[in-house]
């Protein structure tokens, strides 16, 4: 949707206007409506899930670093990403957005279908995500950098950036389903809404920077603090998981 469908929905509305784009929405919804309606089998829902087994998912010492790492990293890559005209128009005089949006978009698809391979080929889905923070952070640091040099860099910063912001989750749900495999949809679900959450909370604080005077080249530089800040809480989390099971594993020396 953000990957491909921002970038298409920009070129039709620059030919042929904004309502366009919206008639587009409605039509492709209605086209689902009807696939769904049409071919969907019967599916089981599961049982409800009870309100204090959710709480507990919030509360959970192991889910909730997790959760907090991908709301950080929503506040970085999708909050940024609603700014991205203004930001290249005041680093690099950038007029014309769409071919940007489109490296973005191309970035995320690669680094979608990329994640999901590379965590079963290295098994290593904590480390995949300390190196996905760091390019975000980097790339996003960069962009402003490049966009008032070389446009081109621009670009291949936006791609770097697609591809990491892209690849996160996949990695992330891995390590919620290995941790809680018995609560796993309440756990995917709070991440799911940590996401949402975290970007509307990134473009609401881009919105009030811009609207107190901020230019526009300075978000990228804030976007990559919250990735590092992202980075901190995912290492430091870590790192108590590794004590914490030493701590254990030396438990169970001493009562055997």
């Amino acid at each position: 949707r953000t990957v491909l469908g921002v970038p298409v929905g920009v070129l039709l509305a620059g030919h042929a206007g904004w309502r366009s784009t919206m008639w587009l929405v409605t039509g492709l919804g209605a086209v689902a409506l009807v696939g769904l309606a049409g071919l969907l089998p019967p599916v089981p829902a599961d049982p409800p899930v009870p309100a204090r087994a959710r709480l507990a998912a919030v509360a959970d010492r192991e889910v909730a670093p997790i959760v907090g790492v991908s709301f950080l990293a929503a506040v970085a890559s999708l909050g940024l990403y609603t700014y991205l005209a203004p930001v290249l128009a005041s680093a690099g005089g950038v007029t014309e957005v769409g071919p940007y949006l489109w490296a973005w978009g191309i970035g995320g698809v690669v680094g979608s279908l990329v994640a999901g391979p590379l965590v079963d080929r290295t098994g290593k889905a904590a480390a995949l995500v300390g190196g996905v923070l760091v390019t975000v952070a980097v790339a996003q640091v960069l962009l402003p950098l490049l966009a008032s040099a070389v446009l081109p860099g621009a670009a291949a910063a936006l791609v770097l950036w697609g591809a990491a912001g892209w690849a996160l989750q996949v990695p992330q749900q891995h390590r919620l389903l290995a941790l809680r495999d018995d609560r796993g949809t309440v756990a995917l679900a709070l991440n799911n809404s940590a996401l949402y959450l975290g970007s509307a909370v990134g473009s609401a604080l881009g919105g009030l920077a811009l609207a107190a005077g901020a230019e526009g080249y300075a978000l990228p530089w804030a976007a990559g603090g919250v990735a590092a800040l992202g980075l901190v809480l995912h290492l430091w989390a870590g790192r108590r998981s590794r004590h914490a099971a030493r701590v254990g594993t030396l438990g169970g020396y001493e009562h055997s």
